[in-house]
């Protein structure tokens, strides 16, 4: 990844990488995004905060939000870096490298279905966050197979400056 230089992969979204460099660049970030969001479940009971029984400034409270609010900022940040690593790979394969939007665009609104589902009051059904959930994982294993594993498209052999 060091010849590839990290603003090419993470922070320009022109260019081509074949298969194994996507891997290297795409492995990193989904470690980060799961231990972050690891650490979000830690502290997520920590965000509940009810006044009859804790003082009006909780620190656990506070601690909880200032975690959440990084880890969004975070979750945006590599939905970007993904996002500039697979449409070099899209672009790879021979296809446009917009389609590297779908993944970062499902998994924003699948998270925002989710959270928003028990704060409608049964307006929102809980299965349409069950079939959020599985487009979502449509779409990992559609970006995992053909990012991850098909072949680079043979007109695009050709090494770029």
């Amino acid at each position: 990844m060091a010849d590839a230089g990290f603003r090419f992969l993470y922070r320009e979204d022109r260019g081509r990488i074949d298969r194994a460099l996507w891997w290297r660049a795409t492995l990193p970030l989904a470690v980060l995004v799961g231990l972050a969001t690891a650490g979000w479940l830690a502290v997520r009971p920590y965000a509940v905060h009810d006044l009859r029984s804790q003082p009006f400034i909780d620190g656990a409270t506070v601690g909880a939000y200032l975690y959440l609010a990084l880890y969004a900022f975070g979750l945006i940040l590599a939905a970007v870096c993904s996002y500039n690593v697979s449409a070099k790979r899209f672009r790879d394969r021979g296809r446009a490298g917009r389609w590297a939007a779908v993944l970062p665009l499902a998994a924003f609104l699948t998270g925002a279905l989710v959270w928003f589902i028990p704060q409608s009051f049964g307006d929102v059904p809980d299965w349409a966050g069950r079939v959020a959930e599985v487009a979502l994982l449509i779409v990992v294993a559609w970006n995992v197979v053909d990012l991850g594993v098909g072949p680079t498209e043979p007109r695009n052999r050709r090494v770029l400056p």
